[in-house]
């Protein structure tokens, strides 16, 4: 989450915005966005599972105490909410970088890119 956060700048350029979900309650979401994401970027408390249900990264019972949690999952979603890429990890280390998530972004067809640089005017 820190490298994410130490490429806040490349990120901006490419009018692209980092969200966390994690089906956490808000006091933990808030703990983690001051002491890891370095306040950078969006961290959301899902903690009925709903958004992440609805992206079918579900992984039920798997918490610590057999709450439902979330797959470990990195989404590029345009600003149609159209998804364009997915990546579950079976790991942690096996997330993608920073750099990987920058080089899809710059991969994504150019009308996306175009379009979200229009809704931010």
């Amino acid at each position: 989450m820190r490298e994410f956060a130490q490429h806040k700048k490349e990120f901006d350029a490419l009018h692209t915005r980092i969200v966390a979900i994690s089906a956490d309650d808000s006091a933990h979401a808030q703990q983690v966005w001051q002491k890891v994401a370095d306040r950078q970027y969006t961290i959301l408390s899902d903690p009925g599972a709903r958004v992440i249900r609805s992206y079918g990264v579900l992984h039920p019972g798997a918490g610590a105490s057999g709450d439902d949690i979330a797959l470990d999952t990195t989404l590029l979603v345009d600003v149609n909410r159209q998804e364009r890429w997915r990546r579950v990890s079976e790991t942690l280390p096996d997330l993608p970088s920073a750099e990987e998530i920058l080089k899809r972004i710059r991969e994504t067809p150019s009308q996306v890119l175009k379009h979200s640089k229009e809704i931010q005017k």
